[in-house]
């Protein structure tokens, strides 16, 4: 039986650290994923501290991560939809932590969240796709901008915001996008037509440029009420979405505006679109940092406390 090495915490208050332990025997639905590649998300780090002990179900011990890419090893007596020697990549969700993508190998259902992976897109590239992407996708879904809409992107430079500038560019916006001054270079690059900082002035500049009011807004760090003053900006008729489920339906609709709370729920279809968008070149993956397994440790610290530009990437293949 193989060993799985693996970023674990054995339990709440315990640093993230490496430990081995046998892989289980596959039950007839399941796959076996070498990994190659994981990303860094900020729900691992947060996860790792256990900061959602209150709603997620903690199974110790819990390896860390969401996001992989690898290659299909093994599969059960009843898979069908992939076969051993297939790229894929893929993402962990739902309430219950512990399985996770910091890890040598990761198991699966062969109807969980993973699809292939299109060729010439590495697997760093691809594992910085799924939660991001998915979540991303249904930011500018929400938004629906149409050529020149101004829509607003909050969190712009992290890692679901350098996905939903391209999206949202590439639909025909004009991206407003919130970056310190050293990433303004690093926005227009993905597609902002203007870069704006963030804090507390950000309100005044924007209704100052746009007195009318913006057609979208994309909010990936606020909760209430400052993703409320931020809503203040839109139009009548204009789109808000929020990561952090600070979206009031009835509020919106009495204010004849519309508003969608995005979640990061599993959706194949979704990440089916993601591989044709990164391999007609439509879509990238900006790495900014790569770590190997043994230092993951590091990287979710880092993701926790610097300033980060898309996507950290750990190398384990």
């Amino acid at each position: 039986m193989t060993n799985v090495r693996a970023v674990v915490i054995d339990s709440f208050g315990d640093a993230p650290h490496l430990a081995s332990f046998p892989l289980p025997e596959l039950a007839p639905s399941q796959v076996l994923i070498s990994v190659e590649a994981a990303s860094v998300n900020a729900f691992d780090w947060k996860a790792a501290e256990g900061r959602f002990k209150e709603s997620f179900d903690y199974r110790f011990p819990v390896t860390i991560g969401r996001d992989y890419a690898g290659v299909v090893c093994a599969v059960g007596s009843k898979v069908r939809r992939v076969a051993p020697g297939d790229a894929v990549f893929g993402y962990f969700a739902g309430q219950a932590l512990h399985r996770g993508a910091f890890a040598t190998h990761v198991w699966a259902d062969e109807d969980e969240c993973f699809v292939p992976r299109p060729d010439g897109i590495d697997a760093a590239a691809a594992a910085c796709l799924p939660l991001s992407g998915v979540v991303a996708l249904r930011c500018v879904g929400a938004v629906r901008p149409a050529a020149g809409d101004q829509v607003l992107i909050l969190g712009a430079p992290g890692g679901v915001g350098s996905l939903a500038v391209q999206l949202a560019a590439a639909a025909g916006a004009h991206v407003i996008a919130s970056g310190l001054p050293e990433d303004e270079s690093y926005l227009r690059a993905l597609g902002a037509a203007e870069v704006i900082a963030p804090g507390g002035g950000l309100v005044d500049e924007v209704r100052a440029r746009y007195p009318d009011g913006l057609a979208g807004l994309i909010d990936l760090v606020d909760y209430r009420p400052a993703f409320l003053a931020h809503v203040e900006l839109l139009a009548p008729g204009g789109k808000a979405a929020s990561v952090h489920r600070a979206v009031d339906e009835t509020l919106f609709a009495d204010r004849g505006l519309h508003g969608v709370n995005v979640a990061s729920f599993p959706d194949r279809a979704l990440l089916d679109q993601l591989a044709g968008l990164a391999a007609d070149g439509r879509l990238r993956s900006v790495i900014t940092r790569r770590y190997r397994l043994d230092d993951a440790p590091a990287a979710l610290a880092d993701a926790r406390d610097k300033h980060t530009r898309g996507k950290l990437v750990i190398a384990v293949g």
